[in-house]
C-alpha cells in the first residue's frame, strides 16, 4: 500500500475520527456554492450535484457517528435529510421535463407535439411552483448554520487527534465491515432480479447500489486505487436501475394525468389520449430494453464472481495488516495471549471476557470455533471478533450453521435455522475463510489452535479422557500446547510433555455455573490461568426473549448448563406441576416472601382469582395445569415491588430469571406474562414475552391475566376486607359479588378500571355488586 499518498483523506497519520473529518471535509468543498446556484435556478445541474452532495453526506455522517455529539448528530442528519427530500423533488421534475423534451424532438407530427406540450407545461409549472419550497428549504438550512458546524466540527476533529497514532488496521477493517454491510442489502435483493415486474425491489435494489457505492467512495483512498473498476460497476447498477424506476414513475403518473385532462372540456382531447398513449408505449418499451441491460449486467458481474472478489478485495487489506500486527506481538516473550472459545452468539459474555482480558494486559485474543448458535447477536459476535483482530478458527456448529447440514430436532433444530436466518453475507464469508486449525509459535513454544481434537473437530476432549488417548494426540500435534474447544468444559492436562488446555466456553458454560470462562497465558514464564467472569447473563437471556426464541435458551445460560439437561428437567418439571401443583407453590411462595413479604395481601389476590376461576370454569374451559399458573402468578405478581418503578414487567423479570423457581422453561414464561398483565398494558401479539408462544397459549395468558386484574382490584387496599365472592354468568354479563363488611368504594373503582382485560378477552360486560355478611 502506498503510504506516501498525499490526499488529505488518505493521510496515514490520524485516527478513524481524524479520517472521518477529512472526508467529510471533501464532500463539503464547494456546497455553499451549490446551494446559491440551487436558490438562483439557472443551471438545473446544480440542483443535481447538490442533491448528490448532500446524499455523499448522509452516507459518510452515520459511518463516522460515534465522532460527533449525539444531539448535534441528530440536528445534523434531520436538516441535511430535508435538503435532500426538497431537491429529489426538484430533480426528478427536471429530469422528467428533459425527458419529454427529449422525446418531443423525435416526433415527426407537429399536431403530435402539440398535444404533448400539455404534459410538459403541466411540468413545468409544478417545477416552478415547487421552487419556492425549494429556497425555503435551503434559507432554513443556512439559517440553521449546519453545514458551518460540521465543518467547524470537522476541522477540530483534524486539529485535536492530528497527534494520534494512525492504526490503518482498524481503518480497513471498519471500511471493510461498512463495505460488507452495504453489499449484503444490494445482495438482499437477487431474488427480485429476474423478476421483471418487481418495480419497488428494483427501486429499493437502487437505493442500496447508491448506498454501496457512496460507502466504497468513502473508504477507496485507503485501499490505493484497488476499488476503482468496483466503484464504476456498482454505478453502472445504480444508473441502470435509475433508468428503470424514471420510466416506472412515469407508468404509474400517466393514468392520474389523463384522469386530470378528462375534467378539462375545452380541450381537444382525441389528440390528447392518443399523443399520452403513444408516450406511455415508447416508455414501456424504454423500460423493458433498461430492464434487459440489467439483467445482462447482473449475469456477466455473477458469472466473473464480481461480489465475491470485491468481499475478498476488501478483506484481505485488513487481514493483512492485523495479521502483520499479531505477529509482532508474538516475538515478544513477555506477550499475554487470552485464548477463547465457544463464544456461541452471546455477545455480552464476549463483551465482559475481551474487556477483563484487556485490563491484565492481553495483546493478542485467540478463538478456537463455535463463534455462533444458540446466542442471540451472531453478527455482532463476529464483527467484534474482527474488530479486535482475534485469531480466529472454526468450529463444528459454525459449519453446521454454514452448510445447513444437520441432525438436529427439535429445539436445537431451531437454533440452528435461527442462526443461518440471522447471519448476514459479510459475518458469513468471515466465517467460512477461517481455517480449521491455527499454528503459532511464541517464546519458543509451538502452539496448535484446534475446536475439537488434533484428529477430528468433531471429537471431544474432555478432563477425563483417558490418559492413552491424549498421549496419542501429544505425539500426532507436533506442539508443545494444544489448545481445544468443544466440550465447554475448563481444564489444564499434560500427556507426555505437551499441554492440553480447554479455555471453557464464553458464551455457553454447562458445568453449572453461568459465569464466562477463558484462559490466559503467559510465556515468561510459562503459566495458564483459567478464568471465570460474571457477566450480564439476564441481558444476554433477556436479547434471546426479544428475538423470540424459547424460553429454554434463555434457562440454559442462567443456570449454566447444557440445552439437553434444560430439556431433561423441563419433562420433570412439567409432570410435578400437572399432578400437584401444591408442592411446588410452596417455593413459589417462599421466594415471594424474600422479594416482597406482604404474605397475606399475595394470598388474598391468591384465593380471589382461584374463585373466580372455578366460578367461572363453564366459560373459559380451562384446566387443572392452567389453574395452577394462575395460582403461581397471583402469589410471584408483586415481587417485582422490591425493584421499584414498574414492578409488574420486574415481576416478570425476577420470575424468568429466578432459577430457584420450580417451572419448566415454557410454564415459566406463561407465568411470567401473566403476573406482568396483572396491570397497566393489555397483552398484544408485538410485546416479545408472547413472541415464541403459540396463539392458543397467548389466548389462555389473556384469559388467566384478565382474573389476575379483577382480583388484584379487590384488595387494592391490601386489607384482605372482601371475604367471598359470588358469581354469576349471563349471555351478555358476568357478575361478581364480593362480601364485605362494608362497601369497599377504592376497591370498586380499581375493579371499573381493571376489568378491562376480561371483558375484551370474554366479550361480556363485568358487574361488581356489594352485598353484606
Amino acid at each position: 500500500m502506498n503510504t506516501q499518498n498525499t490526499s488529505p483523506t488518505c493521510s496515514l497519520q490520524g485516527s478513524f475520527c481524524r479520517f472521518g473529518g477529512q472526508t467529510i471535509l471533501r464532500i463539503l468543498e464547494g456546497f455553499e456554492d451549490l446551494i446559491d446556484g440551487v436558490a438562483e435556478n439557472v443551471d438545473v445541474e446544480c440542483v443535481h450535484k447538490t442533491r448528490v452532495t448532500s446524499r455523499r453526506l448522509r452516507a459518510a455522517l452515520p459511518i463516522f457517528e460515534d465522532c460527533f455529539p449525539k444531539k448535534k448528530f441528530k440536528t445534523w442528519s434531520r436538516e441535511i435529510k430535508n435538503v435532500t427530500r426538497l431537491l429529489s423533488e426538484a430533480r426528478d421534475l427536471d429530469v422528467q421535463i428533459a425527458f419529454i423534451e427529449q422525446y418531443l424532438k423525435k416526433i415527426g407530427s407537429a399536431q403530435e407535439q402539440n398535444a404533448l406540450n400539455v404534459l410538459l407545461r403541466a411540468h413545468k409549472n409544478c417545477r416552478k411552483n415547487i421552487q419556492a419550497s425549494v429556497i425555503s428549504g435551503i434559507e432554513e438550512l443556512k439559517a440553521s448554520n449546519t453545514v458551518s458546524e460540521i465543518r467547524e466540527y470537522c476541522r477540530k476533529l483534524i486539529d485535536e487527534e492530528k497527534e494520534q497514532v494512525f492504526d490503518l488496521g482498524v481503518l480497513l477493517q471498519r471500511a471493510h465491515w461498512h463495505i460488507s454491510l452495504r453489499l449484503d442489502d444490494f445482495l438482499s435483493m437477487e431474488k427480485y432480479v429476474k423478476l421483471e415486474k418487481e418495480k419497488l425491489h428494483h427501486h429499493q435494489m437502487r437505493i442500496y447500489a447508491k448506498k454501496l457505492r457512496y460507502t466504497m467512495e468513502i473508504f477507496s483512498p485507503l485501499y490505493d486505487g484497488k476499488l476503482g473498476q468496483e466503484i464504476s460497476t456498482i454505478k453502472a447498477f445504480q444508473d441502470v436501475l435509475g433508468e428503470i424506476h424514471d420510466h416506472d414513475v412515469w407508468l404509474e403518473y400517466l393514468p392520474s394525468f389523463k384522469d386530470k385532462i378528462k375534467k378539462n372540456k375545452n380541450r381537444n382531447l382525441t389528440g390528447i389520449n392518443q399523443a399520452l398513449r403513444n408516450f406511455a408505449t415508447y416508455v414501456k418499451n424504454g423500460r423493458k430494453k433498461y430492464y434487459r441491460e440489467f439483467v445482462g449486467l447482473w449475469d456477466n458481474k455473477n458469472s466473473e464472481g464480481f461480489f465475491a472478489q470485491l468481499r475478498k478485495t476488501t478483506n484481505a487489506e485488513f487481514t493483512t495488516i492485523a495479521k502483520k500486527n499479531v505477529q509482532h506481538s508474538l516475538m515478544n516473550p513477555h506477550v499475554k495471549i487470552a485464548v477463547l472459545s465457544d463464544i456461541h452468539a452471546n455477545l455480552q459474555a464476549l463483551e465482559k471476557v475481551l474487556a477483563d482480558a484487556q485490563k491484565r494486559g492481553v495483546e493478542v485474543f485467540v478463538n478456537a470455533g463455535d463463534s455462533i448458535g444458540f446466542g442471540a447477536c451472531p453478527n455482532e459476535v463476529v464483527e467484534l471478533l474482527c474488530s479486535k483482530n482475534v485469531l480466529s478458527i472454526v468450529g463444528n456448529y459454525d459449519l453446521e450453521v454454514l452448510s445447513g447440514q444437520s441432525d438436529a430436532k427439535g429445539e436445537k433444530r431451531l437454533a440452528l435455522k435461527f442462526a443461518q436466518e440471522e447471519l448476514s453475507q459479510s459475518c458469513g464469508f468471515f466465517l467460512s475463510s477461517l481455517p480449521r486449525e491455527l499454528r503459532l509459535e511464541v517464546a519458543g513454544k509451538k502452539i496448535l489452535v484446534t475446536h475439537g481434537s488434533p484428529e477430528s473437530i468433531d471429537e471431544h476432549i474432555r478432563s477425563d479422557t483417558p490418559m492413552q488417548r491424549l498421549n496419542y494426540f501429544a505425539n500426532i500435534a507436533k506442539a508443545d500446547v494444544v489448545i481445544v474447544g468443544h466440550s465447554h468444559e475448563q481444564f489444564i492436562r499434560e500427556a507426555n510433555g505437551v499441554w492440553f488446555v480447554n479455555p471453557g466456553s464464553v458464551g455457553r458454560p454447562n458445568d453449572g455455573n453461568p459465569q464466562a470462562g477463558y484462559a490466559l497465558f503467559s510465556f515468561d514464564p510459562f503459566k495458564v490461568d483459567l478464568i471465570r467472569l460474571d457477566y450480564d447473563v439476564a441481558g444476554a437471556s433477556e436479547a434471546l426473549r426479544k428475538k423470540g426464541l424459547p424460553e429454554s435458551f434463555a434457562q440454559m445460560l442462567l443456570r449454566g448448563v447444557s440445552l439437553d439437561k434444560i430439556i431433561e428437567e423441563d419433562s420433570t418439571k412439567r409432570t410435578a406441576m400437572t399432578q400437584n401443583c401444591q408442592e411446588t407453590l410452596q417455593s413459589s411462595e417462599e421466594i415471594s416472601k424474600r422479594y416482597w413479604p406482604d404474605t397475606d395481601h399475595y394470598r388474598q389476590v391468591a384465593n380471589m382469582a382461584l374463585a373466580l376461576f372455578d366460578g367461572l370454569a363453564a366459560l373459559h374451559k380451562l384446566g387443572k395445569r392452567e389453574r395452577c399458573w394462575l395460582e403461581h402468578a397471583a402469589v410471584l405478581h408483586d415481587i417485582g415491588l422490591s425493584k421499584g418503578a414498574k414492578h409488574h414487567k420486574q415481576s416478570a423479570q425476577l420470575i424468568l430469571n429466578d432459577t430457584q423457581l420450580p417451572f419448566p422453561s415454557q410454564d415459566r414464561r406463561i407465568i411470567a406474562s401473566i403476573a406482568r398483565y396483572h396491570r397497566k398494558a393489555l397483552p398484544k401479539p408485538k410485546h416479545y414475552n408472547l413472541a415464541a408462544l403459540d396463539r392458543k397459549v397467548v389466548q389462555k395468558i389473556s384469559v388467566l391475566a384478565g382474573l389476575l386484574r379483577v382480583a388484584d382490584s379487590l384488595d387494592y387496599t391490601h386489607q384482605s376486607s372482601v371475604k367471598a365472592l359470588g358469581i354469576k354468568v349471563g349471555v351478555k354479563k358476568v357478575t361478581v359479588e364480593y362480601v364485605s363488611n362494608t362497601q369497599l368504594t377504592l376497591e370498586e373503582t380499581a375493579f371499573n378500571k381493571k376489568k378491562d382485560l376480561f371483558e375484551k378477552v370474554f366479550n361480556r360486560k363485568m358487574v361488581l355488586l356489594w352485598k353484606q355478611p
